[in-house]
C-alpha cells in the first residue's frame, strides 16, 4: 500500500498539490511503521496527524471553492466527502480505543483509498482553477 506521487494526482494548484504530497508522506509513514512492527504504537499519533492534516487541508479546499464561486451540488458533494472522511477516521479511532485489533491496517487501507479517490475525482475542480490562473 505504499503510495508514490504520480502525475495523475496533480491538480496544478500548488497549495493543494503540496498538501496532497504531505498526506502521502503520512500514509507512507504508517505503512513503514506497520511493516516494522510498530503499527499499534504509531496509530494514536497517526490519528492526531490525520485530523490535523484534514483540518488544514479541508479548510484550504473549502476556502478556494468559496473564493472561486464553486457552489451548489459541486460544493455540497465535495463537503459531504470531507465529512465522510472525518467520520471514517473517527470511527476507526473509536474502534482502536475499544481494543479492536488490526486498526492500523484498516486506517492505512481507508485513508489510502479515500484520498486517492478524492484526489482523482472531487479535487479535479482545482485543475480548472489552476488553468484559469490561480496557483
Amino acid at each position: 500500500m505504499y503510495l508514490a506521487w504520480q502525475e495523475k494526482f496533480v491538480t496544478g494548484m500548488d497549495t493543494v498539490d503540496s498538501q496532497h504530497m504531505r498526506l502521502i508522506a503520512i500514509i507512507n509513514g504508517l505503512y513503514r511503521d506497520i511493516g516494522e512492527g510498530r503499527g499499534e504504537d504509531a496509530v494514536l499519533k497517526i490519528f492526531v496527524e490525520l485530523r490535523r492534516y484534514a483540518d488544514v487541508h479541508f479548510e484550504t479546499e473549502e476556502r478556494l471553492m468559496k473564493q472561486h464561486g464553486i457552489r451548489g451540488k459541486d460544493a455540497a458533494g465535495h463537503l459531504a466527502q470531507h465529512d465522510s472522511y472525518r467520520r471514517g477516521v473517527n470511527d476507526l479511532k473509536l474502534r482502536h480505543e475499544a481494543g479492536e485489533g488490526l486498526v492500523p491496517i484498516q486506517v492505512l487501507a481507508f485513508v489510502s483509498q479515500w484520498w486517492q479517490e478524492h484526489i482523482l475525482t472531487e479535487d479535479r475542480v482545482f485543475e480548472h482553477l489552476a488553468r484559469v490562473g490561480e496557483r
